[in-house]
């Protein structure tokens, strides 16, 4: 009965204050749009444009990516263990062939996600996967240095309620490894 009042509770205070989304809280809303994307998986993933992240005050683990063409609009999921990076392009960049991180076979592909951490007050990007085409989905424990592999993140691993940026780019964590000059717009995500 407690918990059904304190639901109730939950409830009634989303729809007096002007929420017209349920996953918008505790984020800051209005009546017209709380700026929210939400997953089915009930996590939340708030968007922000270009202007609200300064590219130009990245410190760049790997290819600085801050003057490609965006092509592609990005939209973030978390739930379930994964956090999918959802865009247009996962399919239509073209792929190269890289090494299974088994050593037993070649695999094909054609993006990488990139993070963006605030680390000592600075702004650090870095990839921390491959993307292989049409797939833009990872466990959400390989966002992390042990993933992204240069200092001053290897030993980063992400705290909750921490914000942080993401985007999608063609292939960049290796400069012998290219396909297209091309990327997303960063999205902020507050890590659940």
């Amino acid at each position: 009965m407690k918990l059904y009042l304190a639901f109730m509770t939950l409830l009634s205070t989303l729809f007096l204050g002007g929420c017209s989304d349920f996953w918008c809280w505790p984020f800051e809303c209005d009546s017209s749009s709380s700026g929210v994307e939400t997953s089915s998986t009930g996590a939340v993933a708030s968007s922000t444009t270009a202007s609200e992240f300064d590219l130009s005050r990245v410190t760049w683990l790997h290819t600085d990516v801050s003057g490609w063409a965006e092509t592609t609009s990005l939209s973030v999921e978390i739930g379930a263990g994964v956090i999918c990076l959802n865009f247009d392009k996962s399919a239509s960049w073209p792929s190269a062939s890289i090494d299974h991180t088994s050593g037993t076979r070649k695999i094909n592909v054609n993006a990488n996600p990139l993070v963006f951490v605030n680390h000592g007050g600075q702004w650090y990007g870095g990839t921390w996967e491959w993307f292989t085409p049409g797939n833009g989905c990872k466990p959400m424990t390989s966002v992390a240095g042990d993933h992204i592999k240069v200092a001053p993140l290897v030993d980063w691993v992400p705290a909750t309620g921490e914000e942080i940026y993401f985007m999608a780019a063609g292939l960049s964590r290796s400069a012998s490894i290219t396909n297209v000059q091309e990327r997303s717009q960063p999205v902020k995500v507050i890590w659940p």
